[in-house]
This record gives structure tokens, sequence and C-alpha cells, in this order.
């Protein structure tokens, strides 16, 4: 990452805590939600933009997330600061342990068996209503940060803000590190990333787990600022959303999750009045950016980027390197 993206990431952050500060509630709510989903967005492309696997049950591991971080919070007194992680940690255990037999599968045959796990987690929160509330639901108490210290509506976007940002990071330095290239390989040639030396297995399995860790820790920080958890809300319509975010941002890019995720955030608020019809719009925005513009939203940003000059130490760091 370049010095100039590290300043406008970091102005960003910036603009958006003194935002949070300046503005109601619920202006902050909705752009809590909309960094949640950029969290969830970056884990499901480093699985299928990066690597190539269709998943349709990203949406169970941010269930994973939610229902782990607020057992542990409400059941076991633990604080939500340590519940978060470790529901992460668990959501990345059992995506490990889906990829680990998924990792033969590829295509509709990947994609089948997502959806079947994404039923039996649903089943599971259904059935098991004594632990998960079933389909009544579960409220989620207000996080403290020590007993009897509740964190304030503020506090927790600043939370929010601060875990989007490490996880926009990290999801960029993975991406640069051996760990992405050979993500990317295997999403290439399969074959010849073997021949490379390249476990493709162990890749897989890997993405898998990072992108539940992603969806987990999405997972908790969706219980705390919501309040309330439900199976209604980690159901199909909520993956393919997900899917929706990645492709309209642009597969296999941290810009275009940010951007996708972004982006179609603001959708429901736009679309309240005709809610009804959201799971069809999301459909026809999905098939849209699929036939029409596939690499998504973020070869527009490029293009904008090319249409200015560049910086004038740029154009002397080049200079001097010729």
């Amino acid at each position: 990452m370049n010095v100039g993206a590290r300043l406008s990431g970091i102005l960003l952050v910036a603009a958006l805590a003194i935002f949070g500060a300046l503005v109601g509630t619920y202006p902050t709510y909705l752009v809590s939600l909309a960094m949640i989903n950029v969290i969830a967005a970056l884990g499901l492309n480093l699985l299928t933009g990066n690597s190539g696997q269709i998943s349709l049950c990203h949406s169970s591991f941010i269930a994973i997330g939610a229902y782990g971080a607020t057992l542990l919070t409400a059941r076991y007194g633990v604080p939500f600061w340590i519940a978060i992680p470790l529901a992460a940690a668990i959501s990345a255990l059992v995506g490990a342990a889906l990829g680990a037999p998924a990792s033969r599968l590829k295509g509709i045959y990947l994609a089948l068996a997502t959806l079947g796990f994404l039923q039996i987690v649903q089943l599971a929160i259904e059935e098991f209503a004594d632990i998960t509330g079933g389909v009544r639901g579960m409220k989620v108490p207000r996080p403290e940060l020590v007993r009897g210290v509740r964190v304030t509506e503020y506090a927790i976007f600043l939370i929010v803000l601060g875990v989007c940002a490490i996880a926009v990071w990290t999801a960029g330095n993975i991406l640069r590190s051996r760990v992405g290239r050979e993500l990317n390989a295997v999403r290439l040639s399969p074959h010849a990333a073997q021949a490379l030396g390249i476990s493709v297995a162990r890749v897989k399995l890997a993405a898998f787990a990072l992108s539940a860790a992603y969806a987990g820790v999405a997972g908790g920080l969706l219980s705390i600022v919501v309040g309330f958890i439900d199976p209604v809300e980690f159901g199909i319509s909520a993956s393919l959303r997900q899917i929706t975010f990645i492709v309209v941002g642009g597969l296999g890019s941290v810009a275009g999750s940010v951007i996708g995720a972004t982006v179609l955030s603001a959708l429901p608020e736009v679309l309240r009045p005709v809610k009804e019809y959201n799971d069809i719009i999301y459909t026809m925005i999905l098939l849209g950016f699929l036939l029409f513009v596939p690499r998504g939203l973020i070869t527009i940003w490029t293009g904008l980027l090319r249409m200015f000059p560049r910086a004038p130490v740029a154009a002397v760091t080049e200079a001097r390197a010729k």
C-alpha cells in the first residue's frame, strides 16, 4: 500500500469518526451496518473472488459469530471485546471443518454443498430454541466494557469503525502476501498451482477459514449494533446479498468489497417504500452486473482515477527511476 492510499484511509477513518460525533443515532447506526457489511464482504471476496470457491453459506458464518458472541456474553458473562474474537475463532474452525471436504468439490457441487450447510445452520438455530431462542430470536445484552460499565452508542460506532479499518488493512496485506498470491494461483489454475508446489487443498481450507473468521467478526459486531438476532436475518437472501456486494463492487478486490458493500448498504433505505420487493431488486442488480459489468464498479473507479493527473511526487519518483 502506497503512502497516498494510507493517508487517504487515515483521513477517511478520521472523517467518519467526526461524522459519528456530529450526527444522530440513526445515521451512525446505518453507517455501522454498512461497515459490518464491508467486513463480511471482504471475507467472502477472499473465498470467492480470490480463491475461486463459490459459497452460498456466508450468512451462516455471520450467524455463528452473532449467536456465539451473544451466548458468550449473555450466559457466561464474557466481555463483548473478548466474546467477538472468540466467536470469530469458532466461525473459523467451523469454516475449516466445512472447507476440508468442500475443497474436493468445485462449481455447482460446491455451491450445493454450501447451500446444504446453510440449511443445516438455519434448522439448528430454529430447533435448539432453548439455546438460540428459535424463531422468536434472541435479545442481545447491552455491551459492557467491564461489569457495570456500559458502552455508549458512539463508542460502539467507533469500535465498528476501528475493526472495519483493521479488516480492510489486513485483507490488503493478505492479498499482497504469499497467501494472497497462492489464493489467486489456485483460482486461475489449480493444476498449475499444484505443479508449482502449492498445496491446493491447504489453500482452499485457509480461504474457507479466513472467510469464516471475517464473517464471524461481522456477526459479533452486528449483534451488538442491532441488539437483537433471529434466524430470518441469516438465510439464503442474506447470502445472496453478500454475493451481490462483491459482484457489484468487483471480485477479487479489497476496494471492490468496500465499494460494493457501501453502495448497496444504502439500498434498503432507498427501497423502503417497496421493501417487499428487495430480494427481487437485489437479484436483478446481481444479474445485471454479471451480464453487463462483470468486473464491477471498481473498474469505473479506476477509470475515473486515471482521468486525474498523477501526483507530482509520483512523477518525480518515476523520473528518478528512469
